[in-house]
């Protein structure tokens, strides 16, 4: 265009070529400089809704207001969405033509479960010709959730070893914390506390003697979840681990409602968690701190640790939601376990205190719907 309005110039010798040739050299450096002046004032801010259910939408609101607008064409804003729980990341790019700081809300919607961190990297401001662009930095940054899906046709109720808190049905009382009840009286040994020192028994052994408390079976139902990606040569999908988020959150809410206190628990990069649900509420949360786990890419060798352990030994009865399993892994479990192998159909009923129950990814309702763990 420049070119031409100076060939019309040398042609025409006309005012108005000179004119036009001044204006098409001169507003673009002018655009320059108000866009270095608006680059130092840009506003933003952003929020993201707290979570949303899988294939849901999440909503990402932002605003942009840029003094002065003269001159300033569009705002590009370039976003990097990671889903920290499956290590993957999207870049995405929003355009906002209205910069009064007016909200603009893009809805996005995940295709995994887990801990969502919305980063902005960089704004770019783009003038109103289209000549020039000047990024600005952007340290914004937001987090959400994307919650697993809860089947509500899940109806699964606990087998033997444990106790439903809303019928105080208990099973026989165990070696614990429960001071009402004395389990076991043994020699007394530094470290106990005085308390426990069975008086009566000391004066007549003439040596002193502990009470061990017994402990009834309340919140001894654990749910144990596994996203281990590979298992020897076997690799789980990501379709297979999200599948054991939504057992296992659909288990957990089936008990809660039906009343049975327990722990939902898991192993994340060899640091055992666990947070008991006893309502609504501690289930809501309990979620919500699951989905700060991370897909582990190595075999699941420290959940099968896990069935031996300490941790492990408080627990009557094991609900172990896993992509797949040997059940030889699993002897020796001080506690009594199911597990619902998801997707994988791998693993056996086992008479050593271990029940399997395989779940296709595709009839998890079917499979759970009034099932006995």
């Amino acid at each position: 265009m420049l070119s031409g309005a100076l060939a019309a110039f040398i042609i025409t010798d006309s005012a108005v070529a000179l004119f036009l040739i001044v204006c098409l050299a001169v507003f673009p450096l002018v655009s320059l400089v108000m866009l270095i002046i608006a680059a130092r004032s840009v506003e933003f801010d952003c929020t993201v809704r707290e979570s949303c259910m899988r294939g849901g939408a999440l909503g990402i609101t932002m605003r942009v207001r840029v003094v002065p607008r003269f001159l300033v064409g569009v705002v590009n804003v370039i976003a990097d969405i990671e889903n920290t729980t499956f290590h993957k990341t999207e870049t995405k790019r929003f355009i906002f033509k209205d910069l009064s700081f007016a909200s603009h809300t893009y809805d996005y919607v995940g295709a995994d479960s887990g801990r969502i961190a919305v980063k902005f990297r960089k704004i770019r401001l783009i003038d109103l010709f289209g000549v020039y662009s000047l990024g600005v930095k952007c340290s914004e940054f937001a987090e959400s959730a994307v919650v697993p899906v809860i089947h509500d046709g899940v109806n699964v109720r606990p087998g033997g070893n444990v106790s439903n808190a809303l019928g105080g049905e208990l099973s026989l009382p165990r070696r614990g914390d429960d001071v009402t009840e004395t389990f076991d009286v043994r020699d007394y040994v530094p470290g106990d506390a005085l308390n426990a020192v069975h008086w009566k028994l000391s004066g007549k052994f003439d040596t002193l003697k502990s009470k061990e408390f017994g402990s009834t079976d309340d919140n001894r139902l654990l749910i144990l979840v596994d996203l281990s990606r590979h298992k020897d040569d076997i690799a789980a999908t990501d379709e297979q681990l999200n599948s054991v988020l939504d057992v296992a959150v659909s288990v957990s809410s089936s008990l809660m409602r039906s009343g049975y206190m327990h722990n939902v628990g898991w192993v994340d990069n060899g640091v055992f968690s666990k947070f008991e649900v006893v309502d609504v509420n501690s289930f809501t949360s309990t979620v919500s701190k699951l989905m700060s786990i991370k897909v582990a890419e190595g075999n699941s060798d420290d959940m099968f640790f896990l069935s031996r352990s300490a941790e492990s030994a408080a627990f009557t009865k094991i609900i172990y939601v896993s992509p797949f399993v040997e059940v030889g892994d699993l002897h020796g479990a001080s506690s009594d376990i199911t597990v619902l192998a998801v997707g994988g159909g791998m693993g056996e009923v086992d008479g050593l205190g271990i029940k399997v129950i395989n779940v296709p990814q595709d009839e998890i309702d079917s499979a759970l719907a009034a099932c006995v763990l």
